[in-house]
């Protein structure tokens, strides 16, 4: 009996050993991701991670992270693979668009400072310019209206804009204008709504005109929306 007792212990003690040896360089760290564009981005990016890396992945979390940047979790030995390597191949990965992703890397950066026609829309700032039209929101339930919006912000904009309407998006990195903070229009009366219209209907720079794409009463539940966007930092 003390012989059999004694096998297993020295079976313990093998398993014990070999299982530190095989996990002692796995790691998991996390990795902010540029690029993810389309709904179809982020399976891309997964699969074709797997099957060129021996890693694990744990999650790809796109909402609600620290930073506002998608973050992709790994595990993965250090002994066989460098994160330096995983970053590196994870540039090298397309979407089914062609397009590229990209660790991000430092601080984001600070949002471009609001025109001086935004200023001017702005109600507490001033009248509409006369370069835009003075228009009257249609919708008379803003709350309804509002939470229709935010679906619509959500499906189309949040890329772009942030979900919060900072502006850091995770597209934003290559645009040539950076993407405003919508919480300057939080609570503007009906002065900056011709603005907004011909703005979100037209587009500008690299933002396309959504008034291809929506309707009319779309956009009027878009800019609903919008103007109950707050700055974070005054919550």
């Amino acid at each position: 009996m003390k012989i059999f007792y004694s096998l297993i212990i020295l079976s313990l003690c093998y398993v014990i050993i070999f299982s530190q040896a095989v996990f002692a360089g796995t790691v998991e760290e996390e990795f902010k991701i540029e690029g993810l564009i389309s709904p179809a981005s982020p399976k891309a990016l997964q699969s074709a991670l797997l099957k060129k890396l021996a890693v694990k992945i744990i999650e790809l979390r796109l909402k609600k992270t620290k930073t506002g940047w998608p973050v992709l979790r790994l595990q993965f030995d250090t002994e066989t693979i460098s994160r330096e390597k995983i970053e590196k191949v994870i540039g090298e990965i397309e979407d089914p668009a062609g397009h590229k992703y990209k660790v991000h890397h430092g601080p984001l950066l600070a949002n471009a400072p609001l025109l001086d026609e935004e200023q001017q829309a702005i109600a507490i700032l001033g009248d509409t310019p006369e370069a835009f039209p003075i228009m009257k929101n249609p919708i008379t339930d803003k709350a309804a209206s509002a939470n229709r919006g935010e679906k619509l912000f959500v499906n189309n904009c949040v890329k772009c804009h942030g979900f919060t309407g900072n502006g850091y998006g995770t597209v934003a990195h290559g645009f040539t204008t950076w993407p405003r903070q919508l919480w300057a229009w939080n609570n503007t009366g009906e002065e900056t709504d011709g603005y907004l219209f011909w703005f979100i209907t037209n587009g500008r720079s690299d933002m396309p005109p959504w008034g291809l794409i929506l309707s009319e009463n779309e956009r009027w539940d878009l800019i609903n929306y919008i103007k109950t966007l707050k700055n974070p930092g005054d919550e």
